[in-house]
């Protein structure tokens, strides 16, 4: 039982850090002022506690196919964005698709969760490293954005450092996470209940400083469990599969290909957030419709 605890214990932690490394670390793509060490723990621990559902409902409804998988990265999205923080409701109904569904359930549950962990284990070669050089290249381009909102552009140095520590933690997640994840993903009611309660501690300040919230998000949220129930498949696509251990190499070429795309555009002053954020949002609005739709016609 103890080393039981102990695998879904570690396993999530892990998946925490993918989940934060993807969620906050590309986002913001650079140290903040103001950043520290101990708010980098609290941060990732709190990513720690979603991933722990992420890993419930990928195992309660069986999640094997894109579309259950992206659903089961809006309910991590819209959890991020419409419980732990209130951004969701700003400019709202927009950024219930930007940030929630276009990068969180888009690029870190599906990209960086699924398909990075399938390059590492199943892919060829040359296919998992032309995956993990779009990553580089994305995150590079997506880094020369801040000097709009900080009025600079820090310096190659600065992103660089950032980009290579953050990686190499990465692949350290994706490795404990593939060892320790365990066959199936059953934690106990008390777990449940431990790590429910962390999610309900920040849903009852949301309510208090966004009384409609529930109105917005409940919906959402039963609507997503409902298709996520009616595409339930064989198996559990993000449990871990171990692969040979140089292939987790492979997230190192992320700042391979992130630096050079940084220090050829860090003089661009070009607002790249919107065209990055309208081409996920209509993607992400497809896949969610397509999904309900799926799991609707599939309804008796």
């Amino acid at each position: 039982m103890g080393r039981a605890l102990a695998r879904r214990l570690i396993s999530t932690l892990s998946l925490g850090y993918i989940l934060y490394f993807y969620s906050e670390l590309t986002f913001w793509s650079r140290w903040k002022a103001g950043d520290t060490i101990i708010g980098a723990i609290m941060t990732w621990l709190i990513y720690s506690v979603l991933a722990f559902f992420v890993l419930l409902m990928a195992e309660r409804f069986k999640a094997d196919s894109l579309y259950s998988i992206f659903l089961v990265g809006a309910v991590f999205g819209w959890l991020v964005e419409g419980v732990i923080v209130q951004e969701a409701y700003k400019a709202f109904p927009f950024q219930l698709v930007w940030t929630p569904l276009a990068w969180h359930a888009l690029i870190s549950v599906l990209l960086g969760t699924y398909f990075a962990r399938k390059a590492i284990g199943e892919w060829s070669l040359l296919r998992a490293i032309a995956l993990f050089a779009g990553i580089g290249v994305f995150f590079g381009l997506w880094a020369t954005y801040w000097k709009l909102e900080d009025g600079y552009a820090v310096s190659v140095g600065h992103f660089a450092a950032y980009t290579l520590i953050s990686t190499a933690f990465l692949m350290v997640a994706y490795s404990t996470f593939d060892l320790t994840s365990p066959a199936e993903f059953i934690p106990t009611r008390w777990e449940v209940g431990v790590f429910g309660a962390v999610v309900a501690f920040f849903a009852v300040f949301t309510f208090v400083a966004v009384t409609f919230s529930p109105l917005v998000l409940l919906p959402l949220l039963a609507l997503t469990l409902y298709t996520l129930r009616r595409l339930k498949g064989e198996k559990n696509a993000l449990k871990g599969s171990r692969a040979p251990a140089r292939r987790y190499l492979l997230p190192l070429i992320i700042p391979l290909f992130a630096v050079p795309t940084y220090a050829a555009l860090r003089g661009l002053w070009f607002e790249v957030n919107v065209p990055v954020a309208l081409t996920t949002s209509t993607v992400c609005i497809l896949l969610l419709l397509k999904a309900v739709y799926k799991g609707l016609k599939g309804s008796p």
